[in-house]
Protein backbone atom coordinates (compact mmCIF):
# COMPACT_ATOMS: atom_id res chain seq x y z
CA UNK A 1 0.00 0.00 0.00
CA UNK A 2 1.00 3.29 -1.26
CA UNK A 3 1.86 5.54 1.99
CA UNK A 4 2.20 8.77 -0.24
CA UNK A 5 -0.83 11.20 1.33
CA UNK A 6 -2.32 13.67 -1.37
CA UNK A 7 -1.79 17.11 1.34
CA UNK A 8 -2.30 20.11 -0.40
CA UNK A 9 -5.90 18.64 -1.61
CA UNK A 10 -6.80 17.55 1.64
CA UNK A 11 -5.97 20.12 3.59
CA UNK A 12 -7.90 22.35 0.71
CA UNK A 13 -10.66 20.27 1.72
CA UNK A 14 -10.83 20.43 5.43
CA UNK A 15 -10.56 24.33 4.97
CA UNK A 16 -13.72 24.14 2.72
CA UNK A 17 -15.24 22.30 5.30
CA UNK A 18 -14.60 24.42 8.27
CA UNK A 19 -15.66 27.35 6.19
CA UNK A 20 -19.40 25.66 5.73
CA UNK A 21 -21.11 22.31 6.78
CA UNK A 22 -21.69 20.67 3.59
CA UNK A 23 -25.08 18.97 3.10
CA UNK A 24 -26.52 17.25 0.45
CA UNK A 25 -28.59 13.68 -0.35
CA UNK A 26 -27.70 10.71 -2.58
CA UNK A 27 -30.13 8.46 -1.58
CA UNK A 28 -33.18 7.16 -3.71
CA UNK A 29 -35.10 10.60 -5.47
CA UNK A 30 -32.43 12.97 -4.29
CA UNK A 31 -33.02 15.97 -4.92
CA UNK A 32 -31.29 19.41 -4.55
CA UNK A 33 -29.28 19.98 -1.08
CA UNK A 34 -30.79 21.65 1.72
CA UNK A 35 -29.06 24.76 3.20
CA UNK A 36 -26.26 24.04 5.78
CA UNK A 37 -27.33 23.19 9.30
CA UNK A 38 -24.39 23.75 12.05
CA UNK A 39 -26.17 22.42 14.81
CA UNK A 40 -25.58 19.30 17.01
CA UNK A 41 -27.87 16.63 15.92
CA UNK A 42 -30.91 16.96 18.36
CA UNK A 43 -30.95 12.98 19.23
CA UNK A 44 -32.14 10.82 22.24
CA UNK A 45 -29.71 8.08 21.30
CA UNK A 46 -31.79 5.25 23.99
CA UNK A 47 -35.20 6.79 22.77
CA UNK A 48 -34.96 6.95 19.61
CA UNK A 49 -35.36 3.64 17.66
CA UNK A 50 -34.95 4.43 14.15
CA UNK A 51 -31.42 6.13 14.69
CA UNK A 52 -28.42 4.88 15.48
CA UNK A 53 -25.97 7.49 17.13
CA UNK A 54 -22.24 6.78 17.04
CA UNK A 55 -19.08 9.12 18.26
CA UNK A 56 -15.65 8.54 16.66
CA UNK A 57 -12.51 10.68 17.25
CA UNK A 58 -11.87 11.84 13.71
CA UNK A 59 -13.46 13.54 11.06
CA UNK A 60 -13.12 12.07 7.68
CA UNK A 61 -11.50 14.24 5.02
CA UNK A 62 -13.22 12.95 2.49
CA UNK A 63 -15.88 10.25 1.55
CA UNK A 64 -14.69 8.95 -2.10
CA UNK A 65 -13.19 5.80 -1.59
CA UNK A 66 -10.99 6.55 -4.07
CA UNK A 67 -9.65 9.73 -3.63
CA UNK A 68 -8.85 9.13 0.43
CA UNK A 69 -5.50 8.59 1.96
CA UNK A 70 -6.76 7.09 4.66
CA UNK A 71 -10.43 5.80 6.39
CA UNK A 72 -12.71 5.34 9.65
CA UNK A 73 -15.54 3.26 10.09
CA UNK A 74 -17.97 6.13 7.85
CA UNK A 75 -16.69 5.27 4.71
CA UNK A 76 -17.40 1.24 5.60
CA UNK A 77 -21.16 2.05 6.22
CA UNK A 78 -21.30 3.78 2.39
CA UNK A 79 -19.79 1.20 0.42
CA UNK A 80 -19.57 -2.56 0.49
CA UNK A 81 -16.62 -4.67 -0.77
CA UNK A 82 -17.15 -7.58 -3.38
CA UNK A 83 -15.12 -10.54 -0.40
CA UNK A 84 -14.40 -9.83 2.90
CA UNK A 85 -12.08 -12.11 4.99
CA UNK A 86 -13.56 -14.35 7.65
CA UNK A 87 -13.42 -13.04 11.08
CA UNK A 88 -9.43 -15.14 11.73
CA UNK A 89 -8.79 -13.57 8.64
CA UNK A 90 -8.26 -17.61 7.53
CA UNK A 91 -10.22 -17.45 4.25
CA UNK A 92 -12.68 -14.98 1.86
CA UNK A 93 -16.18 -15.11 1.36
CA UNK A 94 -18.19 -13.08 -1.06
CA UNK A 95 -19.80 -9.90 0.34
CA UNK A 96 -20.86 -7.88 -2.25
CA UNK A 97 -20.29 -10.12 -5.02
CA UNK A 98 -22.61 -13.33 -5.02
CA UNK A 99 -19.66 -15.63 -5.50
CA UNK A 100 -16.11 -15.67 -7.30
CA UNK A 101 -13.65 -17.37 -8.74
CA UNK A 102 -10.00 -17.48 -8.13
CA UNK A 103 -7.35 -19.02 -11.02
CA UNK A 104 -3.74 -17.96 -11.80
CA UNK A 105 -4.73 -15.93 -14.35
CA UNK A 106 -8.03 -14.31 -13.38
CA UNK A 107 -10.45 -13.44 -10.60
CA UNK A 108 -14.21 -13.66 -11.68
CA UNK A 109 -16.78 -12.15 -9.31
CA UNK A 110 -20.36 -12.92 -9.84
CA UNK A 111 -22.66 -10.07 -8.82
CA UNK A 112 -26.18 -10.29 -7.38
CA UNK A 113 -29.30 -9.37 -9.56
CA UNK A 114 -30.87 -6.27 -10.07
CA UNK A 115 -28.41 -5.07 -7.83
CA UNK A 116 -28.21 -1.07 -7.70
CA UNK A 117 -26.09 1.70 -6.19
CA UNK A 118 -27.84 3.74 -3.37
CA UNK A 119 -29.37 6.37 -5.73
CA UNK A 120 -31.28 3.65 -7.93
CA UNK A 121 -28.69 3.14 -10.66
CA UNK A 122 -27.92 -0.18 -11.82
CA UNK A 123 -24.94 -1.83 -10.44
CA UNK A 124 -24.00 -4.11 -12.94
CA UNK A 125 -20.71 -5.42 -14.12
CA UNK A 126 -19.84 -3.03 -16.29
CA UNK A 127 -20.55 -0.31 -13.50
CA UNK A 128 -17.84 -2.69 -11.59
CA UNK A 129 -15.93 -2.31 -14.24
CA UNK A 130 -15.83 1.54 -14.37
CA UNK A 131 -14.95 1.87 -10.94
CA UNK A 132 -12.75 -0.48 -10.70
CA UNK A 133 -10.76 1.06 -14.07
CA UNK A 134 -11.11 4.52 -11.97
CA UNK A 135 -9.69 3.27 -8.65
CA UNK A 136 -6.13 2.08 -10.83
CA UNK A 137 -6.77 5.52 -12.49
CA UNK A 138 -6.73 7.87 -9.27
CA UNK A 139 -5.98 5.78 -5.77
CA UNK A 140 -2.82 6.12 -3.90
CA UNK A 141 -3.39 2.36 -3.41
CA UNK A 142 -3.32 1.43 -7.12
CA UNK A 143 -0.38 -0.16 -6.44
CA UNK A 144 -2.97 -2.80 -4.14
CA UNK A 145 -3.91 -4.28 -7.38
CA UNK A 146 -1.40 -3.80 -10.01
CA UNK A 147 -1.22 -7.06 -11.26
CA UNK A 148 -5.11 -6.54 -12.48
CA UNK A 149 -3.81 -6.30 -16.30
CA UNK A 150 -7.31 -5.44 -17.67
CA UNK A 151 -11.36 -5.85 -16.56
CA UNK A 152 -13.44 -7.52 -18.72
CA UNK A 153 -17.11 -7.91 -18.41
CA UNK A 154 -18.11 -11.54 -19.29
CA UNK A 155 -21.78 -10.58 -19.01
CA UNK A 156 -24.91 -8.17 -17.31
CA UNK A 157 -23.94 -10.18 -13.84
CA UNK A 158 -19.92 -11.30 -14.17
CA UNK A 159 -16.83 -9.22 -13.94
CA UNK A 160 -13.43 -10.76 -14.80
CA UNK A 161 -10.32 -8.77 -13.37
CA UNK A 162 -7.54 -10.23 -15.60
CA UNK A 163 -4.32 -10.81 -13.90
CA UNK A 164 -0.22 -10.24 -15.39
CA UNK A 165 0.31 -12.68 -12.70
CA UNK A 166 -1.00 -14.72 -9.37
CA UNK A 167 -0.98 -12.09 -6.16
CA UNK A 168 -2.32 -13.03 -3.13
CA UNK A 169 -1.53 -9.94 -1.68
CA UNK A 170 -4.12 -7.96 -3.73
CA UNK A 171 -7.32 -9.62 -2.09
CA UNK A 172 -6.51 -7.48 0.72
CA UNK A 173 -7.62 -4.52 -1.14
CA UNK A 174 -10.59 -6.18 -2.36
CA UNK A 175 -11.72 -7.04 0.74
CA UNK A 176 -11.47 -3.40 2.21
CA UNK A 177 -13.66 -0.66 2.05
CA UNK A 178 -11.27 0.71 -0.95
CA UNK A 179 -12.80 -2.26 -2.95
CA UNK A 180 -16.28 -0.64 -2.69
CA UNK A 181 -18.32 -0.42 -5.57
CA UNK A 182 -18.14 4.14 -7.22
CA UNK A 183 -20.77 5.18 -9.28
CA UNK A 184 -18.56 6.98 -11.39
CA UNK A 185 -21.54 8.29 -14.07
CA UNK A 186 -21.90 10.11 -10.77
CA UNK A 187 -18.40 11.04 -10.14
CA UNK A 188 -18.21 12.15 -13.69
CA UNK A 189 -21.61 14.48 -13.84
CA UNK A 190 -20.83 16.23 -10.89
CA UNK A 191 -16.81 16.25 -10.78
CA UNK A 192 -14.28 14.90 -8.18
CA UNK A 193 -14.62 17.29 -5.53
CA UNK A 194 -18.36 17.30 -5.12
CA UNK A 195 -18.11 13.47 -5.24
CA UNK A 196 -15.91 13.52 -2.70
CA UNK A 197 -18.01 15.09 -0.39
CA UNK A 198 -21.03 13.16 -1.56
CA UNK A 199 -20.09 9.72 -3.19
CA UNK A 200 -22.97 7.31 -4.59
CA UNK A 201 -21.69 3.78 -3.44
CA UNK A 202 -23.11 0.38 -2.80
CA UNK A 203 -22.91 0.23 0.68
CA UNK A 204 -25.90 -0.17 3.41
CA UNK A 205 -26.04 3.72 3.86
CA UNK A 206 -25.56 6.71 1.95
CA UNK A 207 -24.79 10.40 2.78
CA UNK A 208 -27.33 13.30 3.64
CA UNK A 209 -25.46 15.33 5.54
CA UNK A 210 -22.44 16.37 6.27
CA UNK A 211 -22.08 19.30 8.88
CA UNK A 212 -18.07 19.87 9.36
CA UNK A 213 -16.25 19.61 12.99
CA UNK A 214 -19.83 18.19 14.28
CA UNK A 215 -20.86 15.34 12.18
CA UNK A 216 -22.40 13.06 9.07
CA UNK A 217 -26.09 11.79 8.75
CA UNK A 218 -26.57 8.75 6.94
CA UNK A 219 -29.45 7.50 5.71
CA UNK A 220 -30.55 3.86 4.84
CA UNK A 221 -29.75 2.45 1.65
CA UNK A 222 -32.88 0.50 0.64
CA UNK A 223 -31.33 -1.42 -2.35
CA UNK A 224 -28.01 -2.46 -0.15
CA UNK A 225 -27.45 -6.86 -0.27
CA UNK A 226 -24.76 -8.45 1.29
CA UNK A 227 -24.03 -12.23 0.67
CA UNK A 228 -21.43 -12.05 3.66
CA UNK A 229 -21.98 -15.28 5.43
CA UNK A 230 -20.76 -14.22 8.81
CA UNK A 231 -24.22 -11.97 9.04
CA UNK A 232 -27.86 -13.14 9.52
CA UNK A 233 -29.36 -9.91 7.86
CA UNK A 234 -28.70 -9.56 4.11
CA UNK A 235 -30.37 -6.69 3.10
CA UNK A 236 -30.81 -3.45 4.42
CA UNK A 237 -30.19 -3.19 7.97
CA UNK A 238 -32.95 -2.05 10.44
CA UNK A 239 -31.74 1.56 11.50
CA UNK A 240 -32.94 4.60 9.09
CA UNK A 241 -30.40 6.70 10.17
CA UNK A 242 -27.21 6.93 11.68
CA UNK A 243 -25.57 9.47 12.61
CA UNK A 244 -22.10 9.47 13.69
CA UNK A 245 -20.76 12.65 15.75
CA UNK A 246 -16.72 13.63 15.70
CA UNK A 247 -15.32 14.37 18.87
CA UNK A 248 -12.12 14.62 19.47
CA UNK A 249 -11.72 14.14 22.87
CA UNK A 250 -11.86 10.36 24.45
CA UNK A 251 -13.63 11.47 28.39
CA UNK A 252 -15.66 13.60 26.19
CA UNK A 253 -16.97 10.55 23.85
CA UNK A 254 -17.44 8.63 27.18
CA UNK A 255 -19.03 11.18 28.91
CA UNK A 256 -21.92 11.49 26.08
CA UNK A 257 -22.13 7.45 26.16
CA UNK A 258 -23.02 7.66 29.59
CA UNK A 259 -25.13 10.02 29.90
CA UNK A 260 -27.09 8.41 26.71
CA UNK A 261 -26.60 10.62 23.83
CA UNK A 262 -24.80 8.16 22.06
CA UNK A 263 -25.04 4.52 21.47
CA UNK A 264 -21.41 3.43 20.51
CA UNK A 265 -18.31 4.93 20.65
CA UNK A 266 -14.90 4.36 19.36
CA UNK A 267 -11.37 4.22 20.84
CA UNK A 268 -12.74 4.30 24.51
CA UNK A 269 -10.27 5.45 26.89
CA UNK A 270 -7.70 2.69 27.66
CA UNK A 271 -8.03 3.44 31.23
CA UNK A 272 -11.95 2.95 31.58
CA UNK A 273 -12.08 -0.70 29.97
CA UNK A 274 -12.26 -3.02 32.94
CA UNK A 275 -14.94 -0.23 34.89
CA UNK A 276 -16.78 -0.46 31.68
CA UNK A 277 -16.44 -4.32 31.38
CA UNK A 278 -17.87 -4.73 34.85
CA UNK A 279 -20.82 -2.63 34.53
CA UNK A 280 -24.18 -4.44 33.35
CA UNK A 281 -25.02 -1.12 31.47
CA UNK A 282 -22.32 -1.69 28.29
CA UNK A 283 -20.73 -4.18 25.85
CA UNK A 284 -17.30 -3.76 25.45
CA UNK A 285 -15.23 -4.74 22.15
CA UNK A 286 -11.94 -4.48 21.66
CA UNK A 287 -9.47 -5.29 18.90
CA UNK A 288 -5.53 -5.08 17.73
CA UNK A 289 -3.64 -2.71 15.30
CA UNK A 290 -3.33 -4.70 11.84
CA UNK A 291 0.46 -4.47 12.18
CA UNK A 292 2.95 -2.77 14.56
CA UNK A 293 4.68 0.13 15.77
CA UNK A 294 8.83 0.01 15.68
CA UNK A 295 11.65 2.03 15.79
CA UNK A 296 14.09 1.96 12.38
CA UNK A 297 17.74 2.48 13.02
CA UNK A 298 20.14 4.13 10.73
CA UNK A 299 23.05 1.27 9.98
CA UNK A 300 24.33 3.10 6.96
CA UNK A 301 26.67 6.25 9.15
CA UNK A 302 26.90 7.07 12.58
CA UNK A 303 27.07 5.01 16.21
CA UNK A 304 24.45 3.03 14.85
CA UNK A 305 26.21 1.50 11.57
CA UNK A 306 28.07 -0.88 14.63
CA UNK A 307 25.75 -4.00 14.80
CA UNK A 308 26.45 -4.09 18.44
CA UNK A 309 24.81 -1.04 19.26
CA UNK A 310 21.85 -1.60 17.42
CA UNK A 311 21.96 -5.28 19.67
CA UNK A 312 22.15 -3.72 22.86
CA UNK A 313 19.43 -1.19 22.29
CA UNK A 314 17.48 -3.98 21.22
CA UNK A 315 17.93 -6.00 24.51
CA UNK A 316 17.48 -2.94 26.64
CA UNK A 317 13.76 -2.38 26.09
CA UNK A 318 11.06 -3.74 28.33
CA UNK A 319 7.68 -4.11 26.16
CA UNK A 320 5.87 -5.13 29.49
CA UNK A 321 7.16 -1.94 30.67
CA UNK A 322 5.53 -0.01 28.04
CA UNK A 323 2.64 -1.89 28.35
CA UNK A 324 2.29 -0.81 31.85
CA UNK A 325 3.11 2.48 31.56
CA UNK A 326 0.82 3.17 28.83
CA UNK A 327 -2.05 1.82 30.73
CA UNK A 328 -2.42 -2.32 28.93
CA UNK A 329 -3.40 -0.60 25.80
CA UNK A 330 -1.04 -1.89 23.56
CA UNK A 331 0.04 -5.62 23.14
CA UNK A 332 4.11 -6.04 22.75
CA UNK A 333 5.76 -7.57 20.30
CA UNK A 334 8.69 -9.11 18.91
CA UNK A 335 8.15 -9.73 15.29
CA UNK A 336 6.64 -6.80 12.28
CA UNK A 337 3.33 -8.91 11.91
CA UNK A 338 0.58 -8.72 15.04
CA UNK A 339 -2.23 -11.58 15.17
CA UNK A 340 -4.48 -9.18 13.15
CA UNK A 341 -3.06 -9.66 10.12
CA UNK A 342 -3.05 -12.52 7.57
CA UNK A 343 0.02 -15.22 7.57
CA UNK A 344 0.91 -14.29 11.03
CA UNK A 345 2.91 -17.39 12.80
CA UNK A 346 1.81 -17.00 16.61
CA UNK A 347 4.79 -19.29 17.11
CA UNK A 348 7.46 -17.51 15.03
CA UNK A 349 6.27 -14.70 17.76
CA UNK A 350 6.74 -16.98 20.03
CA UNK A 351 10.29 -17.71 19.06
CA UNK A 352 11.03 -14.21 18.58
CA UNK A 353 9.78 -12.97 22.41
CA UNK A 354 12.37 -15.61 23.86
CA UNK A 355 15.53 -14.47 21.21
CA UNK A 356 15.06 -11.09 21.79
CA UNK A 357 13.83 -10.66 25.57
CA UNK A 358 14.67 -8.09 27.80
CA UNK A 359 18.01 -8.05 28.52
CA UNK A 360 19.57 -5.61 29.86
CA UNK A 361 23.00 -7.25 30.85
CA UNK A 362 23.71 -8.31 27.29
CA UNK A 363 22.99 -4.79 26.24
CA UNK A 364 25.62 -3.13 28.40
CA UNK A 365 28.52 -6.87 27.41
CA UNK A 366 27.79 -5.79 23.55
CA UNK A 367 27.99 -1.72 24.56
CA UNK A 368 31.44 -2.72 25.97
CA UNK A 369 32.58 -5.05 23.13
CA UNK A 370 31.63 -2.32 20.79
CA UNK A 371 34.01 0.33 22.67
CA UNK A 372 31.47 2.19 24.72
CA UNK A 373 31.99 2.60 28.58
CA UNK A 374 31.27 4.85 31.54
CA UNK A 375 35.09 6.96 31.95
CA UNK A 376 33.92 10.05 34.16
CA UNK A 377 31.41 7.54 35.93
CA UNK A 378 28.14 10.30 35.24
CA UNK A 379 25.85 7.32 33.98
CA UNK A 380 26.21 7.81 29.87
CA UNK A 381 28.88 5.89 28.08
CA UNK A 382 31.38 7.42 26.19
CA UNK A 383 34.31 6.93 23.46
CA UNK A 384 37.46 9.17 22.19
CA UNK A 385 35.95 11.59 24.23
CA UNK A 386 32.10 11.06 22.43
CA UNK A 387 29.13 10.71 24.33
CA UNK A 388 27.01 7.81 23.53
CA UNK A 389 24.20 10.25 22.87
CA UNK A 390 21.12 8.90 20.18
CA UNK A 391 18.65 11.32 19.11
CA UNK A 392 15.23 9.61 18.60
CA UNK A 393 12.45 10.91 16.34
CA UNK A 394 8.95 10.12 18.20
CA UNK A 395 5.28 11.14 16.34
CA UNK A 396 3.46 13.44 18.37
CA UNK A 397 0.59 12.18 16.61
CA UNK A 398 0.90 8.89 17.73
CA UNK A 399 -0.26 8.67 21.12
CA UNK A 400 0.84 5.24 21.82
CA UNK A 401 4.28 6.45 20.71
CA UNK A 402 4.37 9.91 22.41
CA UNK A 403 3.93 8.13 25.52
CA UNK A 404 5.85 5.48 25.06
CA UNK A 405 8.80 7.52 24.26
CA UNK A 406 9.59 8.90 27.85
CA UNK A 407 9.83 4.98 28.67
CA UNK A 408 12.31 4.12 25.89
CA UNK A 409 14.58 7.11 26.74
CA UNK A 410 14.87 5.77 30.50
CA UNK A 411 15.24 2.04 29.34
CA UNK A 412 18.09 3.65 27.12
CA UNK A 413 19.78 5.47 29.47
CA UNK A 414 19.72 2.50 32.33
CA UNK A 415 22.60 0.69 30.07
CA UNK A 416 24.01 4.10 29.95
CA UNK A 417 22.60 5.26 26.26
CA UNK A 418 21.55 8.98 26.32
CA UNK A 419 18.61 9.70 23.73
CA UNK A 420 17.27 13.07 23.02
CA UNK A 421 13.31 12.96 21.92
CA UNK A 422 12.21 14.84 19.33
CA UNK A 423 8.53 15.33 18.37
CA UNK A 424 7.09 15.99 14.63
CA UNK A 425 4.35 14.29 12.75
CA UNK A 426 4.39 10.84 11.47
CA UNK A 427 4.54 11.90 7.97
CA UNK A 428 7.95 14.85 8.45
CA UNK A 429 9.26 11.28 10.62
CA UNK A 430 8.99 9.37 7.24
CA UNK A 431 10.46 12.32 5.01
CA UNK A 432 13.50 12.40 7.27
CA UNK A 433 13.89 8.86 7.05
CA UNK A 434 13.53 8.81 3.33
CA UNK A 435 16.11 11.67 3.08
CA UNK A 436 18.21 9.67 5.85
CA UNK A 437 18.30 12.48 7.89
CA UNK A 438 17.92 10.46 10.73
CA UNK A 439 19.62 8.42 14.20
CA UNK A 440 16.22 6.70 15.50
CA UNK A 441 13.08 6.82 13.56
CA UNK A 442 9.54 5.51 14.62
CA UNK A 443 7.02 4.40 12.16
CA UNK A 444 3.76 2.23 12.30
CA UNK A 445 2.55 -0.05 9.74
CA UNK A 446 -1.44 -0.73 9.48
CA UNK A 447 -2.42 -2.99 6.92
CA UNK A 448 -4.65 -6.13 6.98
CA UNK A 449 -2.06 -8.38 4.58
CA UNK A 450 1.78 -8.25 5.34
CA UNK A 451 2.56 -7.13 1.97
CA UNK A 452 2.92 -3.49 3.94
CA UNK A 453 6.43 -4.77 4.65
CA UNK A 454 7.30 -4.02 1.58
CA UNK A 455 6.85 -0.69 1.77
CA UNK A 456 8.79 -0.56 4.97
CA UNK A 457 11.70 -2.84 4.28
CA UNK A 458 11.96 -3.91 0.79
CA UNK A 459 12.70 -2.19 -2.35
CA UNK A 460 9.69 0.13 -2.64
CA UNK A 461 10.04 1.81 0.79
CA UNK A 462 11.72 5.01 -0.51
CA UNK A 463 14.49 4.54 2.45
CA UNK A 464 18.20 5.29 0.73
CA UNK A 465 19.31 1.38 2.14
CA UNK A 466 18.28 -1.47 1.39
CA UNK A 467 19.01 -5.25 2.18
CA UNK A 468 19.19 -7.60 -1.19
CA UNK A 469 18.88 -10.58 1.08
CA UNK A 470 15.35 -9.19 2.91
CA UNK A 471 13.96 -7.40 -0.47
CA UNK A 472 14.39 -11.13 -1.86
CA UNK A 473 12.46 -12.55 0.88
CA UNK A 474 9.79 -10.50 0.45
CA UNK A 475 9.23 -10.62 -3.19
CA UNK A 476 9.04 -14.43 -2.30
CA UNK A 477 6.57 -14.25 0.39
CA UNK A 478 4.58 -11.66 -1.72
CA UNK A 479 3.76 -14.00 -4.55
CA UNK A 480 3.20 -17.21 -2.60
CA UNK A 481 -0.15 -18.42 -2.88
CA UNK A 482 -0.24 -21.01 -0.96
CA UNK A 483 -1.47 -20.12 2.11
CA UNK A 484 1.14 -22.15 3.97
CA UNK A 485 4.15 -21.49 2.09
CA UNK A 486 2.76 -17.75 2.15
CA UNK A 487 3.15 -17.73 5.95
CA UNK A 488 6.63 -19.80 6.15
CA UNK A 489 7.64 -17.17 3.19
CA UNK A 490 6.92 -14.35 6.05
CA UNK A 491 8.67 -16.34 9.27
CA UNK A 492 11.58 -16.16 7.20
CA UNK A 493 11.39 -12.22 6.22
CA UNK A 494 10.96 -11.75 10.11
CA UNK A 495 13.75 -14.25 11.06
CA UNK A 496 15.80 -11.96 8.41
CA UNK A 497 14.89 -8.75 10.44
CA UNK A 498 15.36 -10.19 13.57
CA UNK A 499 19.27 -11.19 12.62
CA UNK A 500 20.26 -7.47 11.27
CA UNK A 501 18.59 -5.52 13.93
CA UNK A 502 17.72 -2.83 11.60
CA UNK A 503 14.48 -2.17 13.26
CA UNK A 504 12.77 -2.94 16.75
CA UNK A 505 9.39 -3.92 16.87
CA UNK A 506 7.54 -2.61 20.14
CA UNK A 507 3.64 -2.92 20.11
CA UNK A 508 0.68 -2.93 18.57
CA UNK A 509 -2.18 -0.97 19.52
CA UNK A 510 -5.23 -2.12 20.91
CA UNK A 511 -8.16 -0.38 20.61
CA UNK A 512 -11.73 -0.67 21.89
CA UNK A 513 -15.31 -0.19 21.02
CA UNK A 514 -18.43 0.48 23.83
CA UNK A 515 -21.69 0.59 23.41
CA UNK A 516 -24.41 0.53 25.59
CA UNK A 517 -26.31 -2.93 26.83
CA UNK A 518 -29.02 -2.32 24.62
CA UNK A 519 -27.53 -2.56 21.85
CA UNK A 520 -27.45 -6.00 20.17
CA UNK A 521 -25.62 -7.68 16.95
CA UNK A 522 -22.41 -5.46 16.63
CA UNK A 523 -19.98 -7.64 14.89
CA UNK A 524 -16.41 -6.30 15.51
CA UNK A 525 -13.54 -8.91 14.31
CA UNK A 526 -10.18 -9.00 15.98
CA UNK A 527 -8.55 -6.47 13.16
CA UNK A 528 -11.20 -3.68 13.76
CA UNK A 529 -13.89 -4.52 11.16
CA UNK A 530 -17.16 -3.81 12.12
CA UNK A 531 -20.56 -4.60 10.68
CA UNK A 532 -23.67 -3.08 11.89
CA UNK A 533 -26.25 -5.48 9.42
CA UNK A 534 -27.47 -7.16 12.56
CA UNK A 535 -27.62 -4.56 15.07
CA UNK A 536 -30.38 -3.50 17.22
CA UNK A 537 -31.85 -2.43 20.09
CA UNK A 538 -33.78 -4.21 22.63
Amino acid sequence: MKLIRRAALLLAFCLLLTACGETGSNGPDAGEPSQPNTAEPQTDAQEDGSTLVIAIQDEVVGLDVQQISWENMVHDLIFEPLVVYSSDLSKLYPSFAESFTETDEYLEFVLPEGAKFSNGDKLDAAAVKASTERFLAISEYAGDIEPVESVEVIDERTVRYNLSTPAPYIWANIASLYGGIVDVAVAEEIGEWEFNKRPVGNGMYYVEEWVAGSHITLRRNPYFHTSNPMLKNHDAPSFETIIVRFIADGAERLRELEAGNVDIIYNTPTSEKARLERSPDYRVYTFQQPGTSYLNLQTGKGTLENYKVRRALTYAIDRDAINDALGGCVTPTYGFLSAAQTSYSAEEEAKLAADLKYDPELSKQLLHEAGWDDSDGDGIRDKGGVRLSLEMLIPYDNSSFRAAGPVLREQFAAIGVETEIVEYDSDYIKELMREDDYTIGSRALKWVDPDILIYAFGGESGYPWEDPVLTELILKARYASDPHDREAAYVAVSEQLASDFKAISLFADNYIITARSYINGLFVTNDGRTWFSDVVKE
